[in-house]
């Protein structure tokens, strides 16, 4: 495997995240991620946190370290 692609892949790996919804305490869904996560800063995470509101659950995570939100 040539190395870039070796190195995107690891990228991706360590910064690619869910594509689904989770589930809330209330049935609802929100943000999957926590600052925990790979690629998650206060900002990533109130945008995760407003395009899951804005979006219904149906959210597009876009492949960037932070992470970037989009309703598709």
């Amino acid at each position: 495997m040539p190395r870039p692609l070796f190195i995107v892949l690891l990228w991706l790996a360590a910064c690619g995240g869910q594509t689904v919804p989770a589930e809330t305490g209330d049935g609802s869904a929100g943000c999957p991620y926590t600052l925990d996560d790979p690629c998650i800063d206060d900002d990533a995470l109130a945008q995760c946190d407003a395009a899951y509101a804005e979006c219904a659950g149906d959210v597009s995570v876009l492949e960037s370290c932070p992470l970037q939100f989009a309703c598709p």
